[in-house]
């Protein structure tokens, strides 16, 4: 929560969405992420400022319940949601390095990052204070992406980057339900 002398307090509460898919340039079905032990992800955590409050893991994914939020690994997708001050694009170049040393996935087959307008931007870490600066960022490791901004820009908008990648054929649906109260109730009620 942040608070300055004389302001309410304040929560971000919008979340950054990153999703990665992965896969082999040598088609290695083998290749799992879920392989990868807790402590990278850890790391990789820490990185991002926020820890693993706990996990539970079915058949098909790993699922983390985090300090700010949740992250999801399976076979072979990577979903990380964050919240608050968290600086969700500061994983991706560690995240890369992880998964092609610890799984041996060696190709990224398609990214997704998105999250809704910030309510206070001038709170967020710089990387993630505008999201011309975050587009430049992921234009440094993905080459083919596009940027989009859904909305009207003045007021609420929904922002995405995706990559343009040809060759993913599987199918992926998606359902983003956002709450949000333009005023926040005192703490002094």
């Amino acid at each position: 929560m942040m608070a300055g002398a004389g302001d309410e307090p304040f929560f971000e509460g919008t979340e950054k969405l990153l999703e990665v898919w992965f896969s082999s340039t040598i088609g290695d079905d083998s290749l799992d992420l879920r392989d990868i032990d807790r402590c990278h992800w850890e790391a990789l955590l820490r990185l991002v400022k926020c820890t693993i409050i706990s996990m539970s893991r079915n058949e098909s994914m790993d699922a983390y319940v985090l300090s700010e939020s949740s992250m999801f690994v399976t076979k072979d997708r990577f979903i990380l949601k964050t919240c608050g001050k968290t600086t969700l694009l500061l994983a991706i170049k560690p995240l890369l390095e992880i998964v092609q040393k610890y799984c041996g996935f060696d190709d990224v087959k398609d990214v997704f990052y998105s999250r809704k307008k910030f309510m206070k931007p001038d709170q967020q870490d710089r990387i993630h204070r505008n999201f011309e600066d975050e587009v430049l960022h992921l234009e440094e490791m993905f080459e083919t992406g596009s940027a989009y901004s859904l909305g009207r820009i003045n007021r609420d908008c929904w922002y995405l980057y995706t990559l343009d990648g040809e060759g993913v054929t599987k199918p992926d649906q998606t359902i983003e339900i956002s709450f949000y109260k333009e005023r926040y109730l005192s703490l002094h009620a």
